[in-house]
This record gives C-alpha cells, sequence and structure tokens, in this order.
C-alpha cells in the first residue's frame, strides 16, 4: 500500500491528506499541525469555491433546471447544490462549527427543524443524513440535533429499515417495503452516532435488514443487488445507497466480518485496479464540490476503500 500512501498523503489535496493521517493510519497530531491544516484547508479551492457560493446569510442556492426558481434558502431536498448538501461537503472536507460561517449556516438550518426534529416529509434519506453530517460538524450533543436522533429511534419500521410519509402514506396500496436508499442513510447516521446507540433496538433491527440481505442485495434473490447504487463506488456520498457507504457502515459497528458480507467485499475488491488504487464509477454533473471524473482513479474513493477495509477488520 505503500505508493496508494503516498498518493493519498499528497500535501497538494490538504483535506485527503488531513483524514489520511488522522483516520487511516491513526496518526496523532500535534497542536501546531492541526493548527496548519484547518488553514490549508480553509484556503484549498473546493473549500474557497463553496465558501464563495454561500448566501451572506447562510444558505445556498440552486436555479431550478429550466425555470427561474432558486432552492435552498429552506429545507429543499431537490438538487446536489442546496444547504444541506454544501454542509455535508464541508464537513467531508474537514470543516467544523470552530468555523464561525459553518456555525452560521449550521445553526440556521439546524432551525428550520420541524417541532419532532424531522426536516421534509420525514424524509428518512434526509433525516439519517443531516444527522451524520451535523455529527462530524461537531453538534453531537446539540439539542436540536438530539431531537433528530430521537426521531430516527422512532422511525425504524417493522421490516427493520426506513421509509418516509410520500410512500408511507400513499393512498390505495398495500404497506410498501423499506426505501434502502433512506435505510442506507440512517445506517450511516448510526454508524456516526458511535457504541453508545449500537445496541438499541432500532440500529439492531436495521443492521438485520442489511445483514440478511447479504448487504447489498434484494432478500428474495441474494444473487441480484438491490438496486443499481449498491455495486457502484459514488462520491460525494448523497442520496444514494452506494457500495461504500454500506460496508463502511457495517464495518464500523463490528460487523465488517460478517460472511454474508463477503460477496460485498469481493466486489469492492473487484474494483482495485492493480495499483491499488479505485476509480470513482459516478458523481453527479451538478454538484459544486468537483470531486474527479467518472471511470478514473479517486483520492477520495480510494480513500474510503481502505477506510472500510480497515473497519472491516
Amino acid at each position: 500500500m505503500g505508493s496508494v500512501r503516498d498518493w493519498l498523503l499528497d500535501p497538494a489535496d490538504p483535506s485527503v491528506q488531513f483524514r489520511t493521517r488522522t483516520e487511516l493510519l491513526d496518526h496523532a497530531l500535534t497542536a501546531s499541525e492541526l493548527s496548519d491544516y484547518r488553514r490549508l484547508i480553509l484556503e484549498s479551492a473546493p473549500v474557497r469555491n463553496l465558501f464563495g457560493k454561500m448566501h451572506p446569510e447562510g444558505y445556498w442556492l440552486h436555479k431550478r433546471k429550466g425555470t427561474s426558481e432558486y432552492i435552498g434558502a429552506g429545507v429543499e431536498y431537490a438538487s446536489t447544490a442546496t444547504t444541506h448538501y454544501c454542509l455535508a461537503y464541508l464537513s467531508e472536507l474537514g470543516l467544523t462549527r470552530e468555523n464561525p460561517l459553518i456555525e452560521k449556516a449550521a445553526d440556521r438550518y439546524l432551525n428550520l427543524q420541524a417541532e419532532d426534529g424531522d426536516w421534509l416529509m420525514h424524509l428518512s434519506c434526509l433525516l439519517g443524513y443531516n444527522i451524520k453530517t451535523f455529527i462530524k460538524l461537531g453538534y453531537r450533543e446539540d439539542k436540536l440535533l438530539k431531537k433528530s436522533v430521537d426521531l430516527l429511534l422512532k422511525s425504524c419500521r417493522q421490516d427493520g429499515g426506513y421509509l418516509c410519509d410520500m410512500h408511507e402514506k400513499r393512498a390505495g396500496r398495500k404497506k410498501p417495503k423499506s426505501c434502502i436508499r433512506g435505510s442506507v442513510k440512517a445506517l450511516e447516521a448510526f454508524a456516526e452516532l458511535g457504541p453508545d446507540y449500537w445496541d438499541h433496538p432500532s440500529c439492531v433491527k436495521l443492521v438485520t435488514y442489511f445483514l440478511d440481505r447479504n448487504g447489498i442485495y434484494k432478500r428474495s434473490d441474494r444473487m441480484q443487488p438491490v438496486n443499481k447504487d449498491v455495486r457502484t463506488l459514488s462520491f460525494p456520498f448523497l442520496w444514494n445507497s452506494g457500495l461504500l457507504q454500506i460496508l463502511l457502515s457495517l464495518g464500523m459497528m463490528g460487523h465488517g466480518m460478517d460472511e454474508r458480507l463477503q460477496s460485498a467485499w469481493d466486489l469492492l475488491e473487484s474494483k482495485k485496479s492493480d495499483d491499488g488504487k479505485y476509480s470513482l464509477d459516478w458523481t453527479p454533473t451538478q454538484c459544486p464540490w468537483k470531486v474527479g471524473k467518472r471511470g478514473t482513479q479517486n483520492k477520495w474513493v480510494t480513500f474510503y476503500s481502505y477506510l472500510a477495509k480497515k473497519y472491516r477488520g
């Protein structure tokens, strides 16, 4: 892995370098090194670009295709360029609420929350996604985020997965199955919440929901992927249910060696190039964070592939 490690530690990408050192290699950084990384990351092109697009009041707008309408000041969930996504990108890049611009945008968005901790139509994908983001940004003990966590704990369905109002309450339909994409976001949230939550009945049921389908397959046919997302190495992590999100989350929670996941791990291994790197299968074209071209070797996908394998052990 030497050449891969050197590639990930290239100072040209301070966010990848920082996260490789601290998460993949478990390096303890000095106060001076941490300060240097904060400065370098803040000065990096992705961060400058994202902050450059932020509205002075603390949100990100995106123009709906084919219209004159801009969305993003609220909790809209129709673009990869609106506020909850941009906050997630910045958390991936290594920023936290210690940055005043992050705190301004994050506090504003948290206060758009509904009384029960929801943001929009009880979308489990949005709920889980936001919980993960705000924990990474340093809001673990925030009282508003705790309301969202409580809602996550209460929302697990009988089959162990998650859904949302618009599918749960469709008139004239039989009771629908859980949504794999929403369930993946919930799984990521639980993984980020940490060991205090992993024995909770809702988390146990959700983990079983995935292990019973060998991670990425249909329960009725464990040779058939549940959708095309689960075979894909995608980044940034969005609404989809990519292979890395599932394997990393289950690995973080101590299930990486479960024999039912072997086929999914084999799939990940099959995507590794001869020099040990991984390529980006998919990234959204309209995303304001340009992480690389589809079909080319990618540092973020490679970092997360090795991080998943680290947690597997």
